[in-house]
């Protein structure tokens, strides 16, 4: 028989071993899913035998979301797909900001924020962004309690994430390669995930201490003191739209 025969089947064979492969994580991903969505009285959409579904919903009064992502490569060729969970935080915020991880550090380009502020915190890693609308903001807003948090979700295998506030509105997300297809694990997850929304909720009192820090720096009267090495930082920031 000629080689191209046996090089066909190979071919195929490893073809069909990856559908197969495929199908079981689907599978898997779907039942684990279903049960999550049954326990927590949420909207499940299976999107195709083959797709990622989408559950939808409230868990402890906080919009959650899960569904299948896609993101660009560095080559601007190829398409890296993910697992996303979004959190919708519920407070209304005076300011702007974003902070993010891995390959979500690209999405924050996206955002007209205008400073980027770096925490004196351990565990921060440097390839971290953290932009705010007003630097004064940054350091009263973002307690050592909301960033040990947001940098203990980050620290998760893979994981890239992504809090985004705009438009009043925060958004928390973690996008993952993993199919989660363990229904405690998703549960565990997702309550992590709302452990951190609470902290990140503006507390009483708060939204009226910001609003008066931001008018007291926009009327000329200083807030806070930047060190040097964080002034030449941000004015080496180039910034992206």
């Amino acid at each position: 028989m000629s080689i191209f025969f046996y090089l066909w089947v190979v071919i195929s064979l490893f073809l069909l071993g990856f559908w197969a492969w495929t199908l079981l994580v689907v599978t898997q991903q779907k039942k684990a899913w279903k049960i999550f969505a049954d326990k927590r009285n949420m909207r499940y959409h299976d999107t195709g035998m083959f797709s990622t579904p989408m559950v939808s919903g409230a868990v402890d009064s906080y919009g959650v979301s899960l569904f299948a992502s896609e993101h660009s490569e560095l080559d601007a060729r190829t398409q890296k797909r993910l697992t996303a969970i979004e959190i919708s935080l519920q407070s209304d915020f005076p300011f702007l900001s974003a902070i993010a991880s891995g390959g979500m550090v690209s999405v924050v380009d996206a955002f007209d924020i205008r400073h980027e502020y770096k925490p004196q915190i351990k565990g921060w890693d440097n390839s971290y962004v953290l932009r705010v609308s007003d630097l004064s903001v940054a350091q009263n807003y973002y307690t050592e309690e909301r960033l040990n948090k947001l940098i203990k979700l980050m620290k998760i295998d893979k994981a890239w994430v992504i809090l985004a506030i705009v438009e009043d509105r925060g958004v928390l997300r973690l996008d993952t390669p993993y199919p989660i297809d363990n229904p405690k694990k998703l549960d565990n997850l997702i309550k992590q995930m709302i452990d951190i929304a609470r902290a990140l909720e503006l507390k009483k009192g708060e939204v009226k201490d910001l609003k008066r820090k931001i008018s007291e720096k926009d009327s000329g009267n200083p807030v806070l003191d930047i060190d040097d090495d964080l002034l030449d930082d941000h004015l080496g920031l180039e910034l992206e739209e």
